[in-house]
């Protein structure tokens, strides 16, 4: 990476739930030989149980403080990608370490897309409501775009999920 903003090199993805944040943080990971973290399975073992389960027994607001602390703490280590939740945006301090602290990609994908392609019962928002995603959607687009130094947008998986890498590496590489 060649800024000052992004000199620890992390690389932080965030989006929509189901949008393609673990699948194309996994492929980056590989080609950059980073660690990766997939934040919601990291808060899953932290916590021993599943991000459903945390919604259910201690609220969003315990998770939205779990999922701040972690950020913090992974935002800085060197050489990793990180896969954001998708309220990561929510909390003004973690759009702040979004900016600062690494390289933001936001995948831009349309929520009506999504919901086509989820499993919308592995998911604790939307698991009652899969409307909810369109409502989120408005509600967070505008801190994605806020947060990101790159948006890639993406509303079809092409005919594999190695050329839509191709198509997201290739928008963000010269930031790296």
């Amino acid at each position: 990476m060649n800024n000052n903003d992004t000199n620890n090199k992390v690389i932080f993805l965030i989006g929509l739930p189901g949008c393609g944040k673990t699948a194309l943080s996994k492929m980056l990971a590989e080609k950059l030989n980073y660690n990766l973290y997939d934040m919601d399975s990291y808060i899953e073992e932290k916590e021993n149980k599943t991000i459903t389960n945390i919604f259910a027994d201690n609220g969003e607001s315990y998770f939205r403080n779990i999922e701040s602390e972690i950020l913090e703490k992974l935002s800085n280590l060197n050489n990793v990608i990180i896969s954001t939740g998708g309220g990561i945006v929510l909390a003004e301090k973690n759009r702040n370490i979004l900016k600062n602290k690494g390289l933001t990609v936001f995948i831009d994908r349309n929520a009506n897309i999504i919901l086509n392609n989820i499993d919308t019962k592995e998911r604790p928002l939307l698991a009652n409501n899969k409307n909810k995603l369109l409502e989120l959607s408005k509600q967070r687009d505008h801190l994605y775009r806020e947060s990101a130094h790159i948006i890639f947008t993406h509303n079809t998986w092409e005919d594999n999920i190695d050329n839509t890498f191709k198509k997201f590496y290739e928008s963000i590489k010269t930031d790296l």
